[in-house]
């Protein structure tokens, strides 16, 4: 596949979407490995690695699985070359791989994805980086909850963040307003599908209303090579994120 033509795109937007980017067998394979890290791995997980809500009928429900390279699959897959491919292509260099993370809005879920900038978590400097969401087995819309995306907001500068409450999004933009909401774009994607943002594009989700659909997407996470973390921005996130893990919703 080539992937040039995404990424003037992906500069322009902050952030572009790869139609069909999995083949069907592809897709099969890691929707099969994630049923399976599900039933076996998920059990055993830390309380920190997991997250749960309820959803349709009370029922509990994963939402949020953070670092599944313990896993064996999960940790050669972030080797994974037409991943590298396009993560190379949209930054420009040599590039770093983070985790992967599974997010899930169960149905008729109450947990809206707050608005942010990936990057109050990952501070990078400079911030050249790309966050990839595949969409799994459902397709995502309006009503599970896409995510919905501030085109152009990456060349604005980061914003101020404030403490959101929310496990796994620990932090959310202060004055994000109708300004933004008026300018948001909301990105459908049939499974397959992979959407790629900037880590200063702002973004968020609705909740998933839909009464039987699960939103499930598989995340990879990439740094350009030549990119510094500041150490000191992550610590003060990851006290936020301590804090949401004991007291949040």
């Amino acid at each position: 596949m080539d992937y040039a033509k995404y990424r003037e795109l992906f500069r322009r937007d902050g952030y572009v979407v790869v139609r069909g980017f999995l083949d069907p067998r592809e897709l099969r394979e890691i929707r099969g490995e994630l049923r399976r890290f599900l039933d076996e791995v998920v059990p055993s997980l830390p309380e920190a690695q997991v997250f749960f809500t309820a959803g349709a009928g009370g029922r509990l429900a994963v939402r949020q699985i953070h670092r599944m390279n313990c896993d064996p699959f999960f940790e050669a897959y972030q080797r994974h070359p037409k991943w590298l491919g396009l993560a190379r292509t949209l930054l420009g260099e040599s590039v770093v791989s983070r985790p992967p993370v599974y997010f899930s809005k169960p149905p008729q879920s109450d947990f809206p994805t707050p608005p942010h900038q990936d990057n109050c978590a990952f501070a990078l400097n400079p911030p050249n980086g790309v966050e990839m969401l595949l969409a799994v087995d459902e397709r995502f819309d309006e009503e599970t909850g896409c995510l919905r995306y501030v085109p152009g907001s990456h060349r604005e500068g980061p914003r101020r963040h404030v403490y959101s409450g929310v496990r796994g999004f620990a932090l959310e933009i202060a004055d994000f307003g109708p300004e933004d909401e008026a300018r948001e774009v909301a990105v459908e994607m049939e499974p397959g599908d992979l959407v790629c943002h900037h880590p200063l594009t702002i973004h968020r989700a609705r909740r998933n209303r839909s009464p039987e659909r699960f939103r499930s997407g598989f995340s990879m996470w990439f740094r350009g090579e030549s990119t510094q973390i500041e150490a000191a921005a992550v610590e003060d996130y990851d006290r936020s994120a301590r804090r949401a893990q004991l007291a949040g919703r």
